[in-house]
């Protein structure tokens, strides 16, 4: 017999009769009917790590999918036999959904007809079902306005309370065939002030203070060059103070835009975790490498996701032009120094929007006057924490793998759209010198880490996205810092 009629009716894992002819999967022990993919499994010995779920397709770890609960190991198989045999009871009372936060699966008291029953209420069910590995599986046909009703279902009582989140996904139930299958999870969000205990900001507040030190020292070693290079006097001390003040600020704002969106959204984020680089002898860094929040769980919608995407360079960008024409103020006028060298400008990176400033700056007698003879004029502390800011904001602007921006283009494009444009931001990137780390970081993520998209994949997001992500890809061009003789090639 045909080994692809055999596992329409038998799975080639337990031997159990497959009932749906379209089914990828034994009912009875979660196997993958397609005999390539259950040998697959069946050679991995060890968890997966950050391994493409063969069922959904999202991107997880483990034995078992934490989306949708299909085994991804030989272990997972095992598990999901001995699962379903001792589980066999009716589901009148009560259902299981999984907790990706407990990892594990979630006992809710409420029957599998009362959950259909309120999802029916705002949508069609075309099919449904219950699995015991994963919970309710239901097939639903698109609404008219899929936006309002699954804002509605996301917030009926029923499921407020109990804690349960709805998954939305477009996914393939037979070959050819997509369908739109909602899925539950369970989540409840830690108390306020379990989340603020010290003993879980702790890192944070460690970090952060860390940064301070190292951005410091950055900031005096920065100094120290200009004034022994320019031969000149300055507070040296106060300098530094206010260069670590301003990039920490920029860095704090942008993490707190992320933060406080998050929070308005009902999304569990983490507080800030700053990253610090020292500096060493023949090795000059910034003090730092960033900061990052952690989302806790995911996010609802596509416009959720693009808001907190955006939030925190629009916070670190406003407060940066503040902070570099401030700097701008007080730009140090020094004699040219005997043996000076001029530059070579084409080992300096050129940030577009930071030059439009300058000449403003010159248009309205913002920056001192010099004589351009015997005189220059140098980059006050503010100013130059300001070009970082541009800098920070431009590269995470760029619509690419998971940036600021490529959660933004992510939302909007969606899943394949977004990972084609990451593949050319990545490749304009590398061929920037300025940029080329960057580059490479974002090509290896997007090779092997797969945006997550929102719970809600299938509700379009608001028109006004769109004018959003051109302004936001737009800025991105005037802050990301380029070689000028690139720019100069077009004047």
């Amino acid at each position: 017999m045909d080994s692809s009629n055999l596992n329409s009716r038998f799975c080639g894992n337990c031997g159990s009769i497959v009932s749906d002819p379209t089914s990828i999967y034994c009912e009875k022990c979660r196997a993958p009917l397609d005999d390539d993919t259950r040998i697959k499994l069946l050679s991995r010995d060890a968890p997966v790590i950050n391994e493409k779920c063969w069922q959904c397709r999202g991107t997880t770890s483990g034995n078992m999918c934490k989306v949708c609960g299909a085994p991804l190991t030989k272990a997972g198989l095992e598990l999901n036999k001995t699962f379903v045999a001792e589980i066999q009871q009716e589901y009148d009372d009560s259902i299981v959904v999984i907790s990706p936060k407990d990892r594990d699966l979630k006992k809710i008291l409420v029957s599998f007809e009362d959950i259909k029953e309120t999802i029916a209420r705002y949508v069609t069910i075309i099919d449904s079902k219950y699995d015991p590995n994963s919970g309710p599986q239901f097939i639903i046909k698109q609404p008219e306005d899929s936006k309002i009703a699954f804002t509605k279902l996301r917030n009926d009582e029923l499921i407020v309370n109990n804690n349960l989140k709805v998954m939305i996904r477009n996914e393939k139930v037979a070959p050819n065939v997509k369908e739109i299958i909602i899925r539950l999870y369970y989540w409840e969000q830690d108390p306020i002030k379990e989340q603020f205990h010290i003993k879980k900001i702790g890192w944070n507040i460690g970090l952060f203070i860390a940064t301070i030190v190292t951005v410091s020292l950055a900031g005096w070693g920065y100094l120290k060059d200009i004034f022994t290079v320019y031969s000149f006097q300055g507070r040296m001390a106060l300098d530094t103070f206010l260069f670590t003040f301003a990039l920490m600020g920029i860095l704090t704002l942008h993490e707190f835009g992320h933060y406080f969106v998050s929070r308005m959204k009902k999304v569990e984020v983490t507080l800030p975790y700053f990253i610090p680089i020292p500096s060493f002898p023949g090795f000059q860094t910034l003090g730092t490498f960033g900061a990052l929040i952690r989302q806790k769980e995911p996010i609802a919608t596509r416009d959720d996701l693009f808001d907190i995407g955006i939030a925190g360079p629009i916070a670190g960008f406003i407060v940066s032009i503040f902070i570099f024409i401030i700097g701008l103020k007080f730009t140090y006028i020094v004699d040219i120094p005997v043996g000076y060298v001029q530059p070579n400008l084409i080992d300096i990176p050129t940030v577009l929007l930071s030059d439009y400033l300058i000449e403003f700056g010159f248009s309205i007698n913002l920056i001192p006057y010099y004589d351009p003879t015997i005189q220059l004029i140098v980059q006050h502390p503010l100013n130059f924490a300001g070009y970082i800011g541009f800098i920070l904001t431009g590269i995470n602007l760029i619509p690419a793998s998971q940036l600021d921006g490529g959660h933004t283009s992510r939302s909007v494009f969606g899943a394949t759209p977004h990972r084609l444009i990451s593949i050319v931001m990545s490749i304009l990137l590398i061929a920037n010198p300025f940029t080329r780390i960057f580059g490479f970081l974002i090509f290896f993520m997007g090779m092997f880490q797969q945006h997550p998209g929102p719970v809600d994949d299938v509700s379009p997001v608001h028109w006004s996205k769109y004018i959003y992500i051109s302004l936001g890809f737009i800025t991105a061009i005037l802050c990301t810092p380029l070689p000028i003789y690139l720019i100069m090639s077009f004047f």
